[in-house]
């Protein structure tokens, strides 16, 4: 048994080795506890172990009831005290996983970059197209093809309630998700020639109710019905390429699968868990439950694999109404589909209080956007439909983290993002561009200024003399002003030999004291008339006229006002 920053795990092998690596991460005051660790930068969650696993169901029904009612009566009755994640490296990042890639959390990427996403390109799967199975009616018609590389895709229309949202948001929401370090499929906007759909000779239809019949034209024809027509005798969908892997089923946001040797942390524990809430928020993906997560085995030789842990359907972001009900697409972002809290405030309170959803925008973009804007939006506010665990404990520190890596989502990468969605109106892609953007900054308002925004600190020696740098992400992104920007420093049992002072490209670099030996740093950065964020605590070892990183941390002190 051992504890990894407050969560207790068990286990065997791979465990004990998981555990004794995250180690280097703990919190301490004491620099030689991580002194001698490298720094642990990929989980060792992908070791093979024979299986695969059974395949999980789950029930729509019922995760609805557990996560709106029974889990937050159960939660209700404890009192437990906020924990921090438990797969926190000693850089306050998280190791690369099944789960999860440093992708812009450790380096930056292109808009191209950004845009192609998990994709090969970003042009439609090559053709022809051959139908291979088919769902003609229910609320998600669709058709599986497989394109001319051998590749399977699920092939479906947006519906005509909302024209070329459901589609855009699958295929840009994606992007962002992989980019942020996630693993999801490749899902592209396609516009489809009918003549060129091929037909399998043996390819099938699912009805609703279960039943199969051999596929005909006029299935193609009743799925194609869905999808918005193009002036030019085409219908736009979306093709969402099958992910690598068997499927397996679902995977949830708490708790571990006991089949799985390598899944030891508790996934509301994760921080990428936790922090993919800011996310949602951001895109306003309101169903992020597990009916839209999927893990897959990635077999590594016959018998032996490991599970992958994807993160699918973003069709409800950017705005999704709910057809039967005005109020309920209102509320979605403010409030849960059933929420309990709300629900019971507004009973007590015979519904005096003034709320966010009473009064919506309807924008320039709509109904393509719904109700989808930046005014008023609070990021720390924000609710999904479903109360989420790992959403529920997402601290701080977690959030930090992910407005971090959201911060490397400049307006160039959100631009090329939204040219993914190919909409056809011009006041739909500057709508979502301007509200893509400034609900961005309301992200980074909120947590880039408490706890320290320097990021990607970086070791190095100039004339013969070691400093180290890191870079000002409040400065970076524009949301502080560089000429009114203030660092100072402070060591532990040091004397600094100057003050740290800025450089090019929102760098603050300090100076430190040669042959120190192991040295604590906290690094303060403040604008003029406005907040000073808690420090950046730096762990270093200073020797032989260098100096090596240890780690970094960023603790909440009371000298911080």
């Amino acid at each position: 048994m051992c504890t990894v920053r407050g969560v207790v795990t068990f286990g065997a092998s791979t465990r004990l080795a998981l555990c004794l690596a995250l180690l280097a991460g703990c919190g301490g005051d004491d620099v030689r506890r991580s002194a001698d660790h490298e720094v642990v930068w990929v989980d060792p969650d992908t070791h093979p172990f024979e299986g695969p696993p059974e395949v999980v169901y789950s029930s729509f029904v019922w995760d609805g009831v557990d996560h709106s009612v029974v889990r937050p009566a159960i939660e209700a009755g404890r009192l437990r005290a906020p924990r921090e994640a438990a797969n926190v490296n000693a850089m306050d990042e998280v190791p690369s996983s099944s789960w999860y890639v440093n992708r812009l959390a450790a380096r930056t990427m292109t808009p191209a970059e950004v845009a192609r996403g998990p994709c090969d390109d970003t042009s439609s799967p090559p053709e022809p197209w051959t139908i291979v199975e088919g769902k003609p009616d229910g609320s998600n018609p669709g058709f599986v093809v497989r394109d001319a590389a051998g590749d399977l895709h699920l092939l479906k229309p947006d519906g005509g309630f909302q024209p070329e949202r459901a589609s855009a948001a699958d295929a840009i929401a994606s992007r962002i998700w992989h980019a942020a370090g996630f693993f999801v499929p490749c899902n592209r906007v396609v516009l489809v020639e009918p003549d060129r759909l091929e037909r399998a000779p043996d390819a099938q239809i699912e009805r609703t109710n279960g039943d199969r019949e051999p596929l005909t034209e006029g299935h193609v024809e009743a799925v194609l019905a869905h999808a918005a027509p193009t002036p030019d005798g085409r219908f736009r969908m979306l093709a969402s390429q099958f992910v690598e892997g068997e499927p397996l089923g679902h995977w949830r946001y708490e708790g571990t699968r006991a089949d799985d040797p390598n899944d030891v942390i508790a996934h509301e524990s994760r921080r990428e868990l936790r922090a993919q809430r800011l996310l949602s928020a951001w895109t306003n993906r309101v169903d992020a439950r597990h009916e839209n997560t999927l893990e897959a085995w990635i077999a590594v030789d016959a018998r032996r694999g490991y599970l992958r842990h994807y993160v699918i359907d973003f069709g409800d972001c950017f705005g999704v109404l709910v057809h039967h009900s005005v109020a309920l697409s209102r509320r979605l972002g403010h409030s849960g589909y059933f929420d309990v809290e709300h629900l019971t405030v507004d009973l007590l309170t015979l519904g005096r209080l003034d709320r966010p959803w009473d009064e919506p925008r309807r924008g320039a973009a709509w109904p393509t956007l719904g109700y989808y804007d930046a005014e008023g939006f609070d990021p720390e506010a924000w609710r999904p439909g479903y109360p989420n665990p790992a959403y529920d404990r997402m601290t701080e520190a977690d959030a930090a983290w992910m407005a971090r890596i959201i911060a490397r989502l400049t307006p160039r990468h959100l631009a090329a993002l939204v040219r993914v969605g190919r909409f056809s109106d011009p006041v739909v892609a500057a709508e979502l561009s301007r509200i893509l953007a400034a609900r961005r900054i309301a992200i980074l308002e909120r947590y880039l200024t408490a706890l320290s925004p320097l990021a990607w600190p970086r070791v190095e020696v100039v004339d013969g003399a070691p400093r180290v740098c890191l870079q000002d992400l409040a400065v970076w992104t524009s949301i502080r002003d560089a000429e009114s920007r203030r660092y100072r420093a402070e060591a532990v049992g040091a004397e600094l030999p100057q003050p740290p002072f800025a450089s090019g490209d929102a760098q603050v670099c300090l100076p430190l004291p040669a042959g120190a030996g192991d040295l604590v740093v906290d690094v303060y950065a403040s604008s003029v008339d406005r907040e000073e964020a808690h420090p950046a605590r730096l762990r270093l070892r200073v020797e032989g006229g260098g100096a090596r990183l240890l780690g970094l941390e960023r603790p909440v002190v009371e000298r911080a006002r």
